[in-house]
């Protein structure tokens, strides 16, 4: 009897990879990714990965975290970096707050972005609500201005826009893989597997 036990166990174990292997490498081209003209990467020695996010985006907010986790895990193979999009003046705030974060070297606040909008509903497009939020991690009002207004802030706002109208973003959140590969939410795919599918792209451009 211990032994039909240590076999059906043996049995649900070969049968729990198999299946998974077999879902891992059930992605296919035009259901849960767009194969898209290919674009240079920064970086043709790595294979390259971009979010495209806005941060008042529900199903970017509640990526956060999965993107935290993946990125502690991904190989160093993997040029990851996240591009906010600048679709209209909203947008296009929410842009500048992001890269302020980078200009003024306080990755944590993009974290505290996210949780101002969707748990303390502010919108975070005015100055009234910005700068003293900058304030809390140590970023005084000079600084922050300085930095919005900085020539190279805005440069990054240009490529920003850029790169979303070059890879046709025109919904968030999105993933671009080594410029081959679109990954989007859609009637296949919900957010929580958008990682899967880069996984499984990121594996393709490896094998």
């Amino acid at each position: 009897m211990f032994q039909d036990c240590i076999k059906n166990v043996l049995l649900v174990l070969v049968l729990s990879l198999f299946c998974s292997s077999a879902f891992a490498k059930d992605y296919q081209e035009g259901r849960h990714y767009e194969l898209i003209e290919p674009l240079p990467t920064r970086n043709p020695e790595k294979i390259e990965v971009i979010e495209f996010f806005w941060f008042g985006c529900g199903h970017c907010f509640s990526l956060e975290q999965l993107i935290k986790d993946w990125k502690s895990e991904v190989s160093s193979e993997v040029d990851f970096f996240r591009l906010p999009v600048v679709w209209n003046e909203q947008t296009k705030t929410h842009a500048k707050l992001f890269f302020a974060t980078e200009t003024l070297k306080v990755p944590e606040a993009i974290q505290g972005i996210f949780s101002a909008i969707h748990y303390n509903r502010k919108m975070m497009l005015s100055d009234k609500e910005v700068i003293p939020f900058f304030q809390g991690y140590g970023i005084q009002e000079d600084q922050y201005l300085a930095a919005t207004n900085s020539f190279g802030l805005k440069n990054n706002l240009r490529k920003a826009e850029l790169f979303a109208f070059k890879y046709g973003i025109k919904g968030v959140p999105a993933f671009i893989v080594n410029g081959k590969y679109k990954v989007s939410p859609s009637r296949e795919i919900g957010t929580e597997d958008l990682l899967d599918v880069v996984n499984y792209l990121i594996e393709k451009e490896q094998s």
